[in-house]
């Protein structure tokens, strides 16, 4: 599908992470690399850890300067059409789809479905359809397909990583990739708006069912105080998560909408892709997300009674 298409869109779904964001470079500068017309579209800017990677600027296209029709419309890392938000009508204008992914909670909408449930990143999957097609991996996209698998891994931490992971890592560190860069941009790089609502949000952090759940809030008045945009959530969670004991971190965000957005992580046995499925989200066992329109008060109180039959 990719070979015989001319005019491709790449889409990234809302608020796009490392995984989402690098791998869709990826594809982006090795297609254009061959003379296709490749662009990656999104209806959120590209998040400022990421403009460290090759193209980001370049590349990426807001969704509504799209004209025109395109042959292939393509998803990597949208567990449904949904994801990419408010870009739908534009995938009307591709004539064929295609949907790459490594969530579980896929519902497999693309008129053709690539995906592999084992594979720790989309970076993975990305790496291998670019072997596949022959296509020269060169110093730039090496360094994008490595910073999915970084993201997505949680720097290779996650029980997702696998041999295969390491192997692909391994290969892209070989073709240029510096892992010292990624690492870095990624955990070194915090601004001090951050911070100081990281400090707010652990304020919040409260545990459940015997220290096995933690939960903290962030909601518009304290990312006003703080000084924070959207970018400064990312990663918060994971806070929630590394309090010794607890096996489910729980992030619950008011979004500038009034939409409550939930990011979701566990350690090793809670299952919270089905926590999220129960509330129209997705994503993996370990790792997941979803969006409820409801009060931050319940909200909180929702979520936690289905987290707690699942710990």
């Amino acid at each position: 599908m990719i070979a015989e298409s001319e005019r491709i869109l790449f889409f990234m779904h809302v608020q796009p992470d490392g995984d989402s964001i690098g791998s869709t470079l990826a594809m982006v500068r090795a297609l254009r690399q061959q003379g296709k017309e490749a662009v990656m579209v999104g209806v959120d800017p590209i998040p400022r850890i990421y403009h460290f990677l090759p193209g980001w600027d370049t590349l990426f296209t807001p969704w509504e300067q799209v004209t025109g029709e395109w042959d292939l419309a393509c998803f990597l890392d949208c567990g449904d059409l949904q994801r990419v938000g408010a870009a739908v009508p534009l995938v009307e204008r591709c004539k064929r789809s295609l949907n790459i992914d490594h969530h579980v909670t896929n519902t497999g909408y693309g008129e053709y479905n690539y995906m592999d449930f084992s594979a720790a990143a989309v970076g993975e999957l990305a790496y291998r359809l670019l072997r596949a097609m022959n296509l020269p991996i060169d110093t730039e996209t090496a360094l994008c397909l490595y910073t999915s698998l970084v993201t997505d891994t949680g720097g290779f931490r996650y029980d997702s990583t696998g041999p295969a992971t390491h192997r692909v890592a391994a290969d892209l560190i070989e073709l240029g990739a510096r892992p010292y860069e990624v690492a870095s941009a990624i955990w070194e790089n915090e601004s001090p708006s951050r911070l100081a609502l990281l400090a707010r949000a652990l304020q919040t952090l409260r545990l459940e069912q015997g220290g096995k759940i933690a939960w903290m809030k962030v909601d518009r008045a304290m990312m006003a105080e703080a000084g924070a945009s959207d970018d400064d959530v990312e990663g918060l969670v994971n806070y929630a998560r590394s309090v010794e004991g607890v096996e489910v971190g729980v992030l619950i965000k008011e979004a500038a909408d009034g939409r409550i957005r939930v990011n979701l992580r566990s350690r090793r046995t809670a299952d919270v892709g089905a926590v999220a499925l129960r509330f129209g989200g997705g994503g993996h066992a370990r790792a997941a997300g979803c969006t409820l329109f409801v009060s931050m008060e319940e909200a909180i109180e929702q979520v936690l009674e289905a987290v707690k039959d699942v710990v």
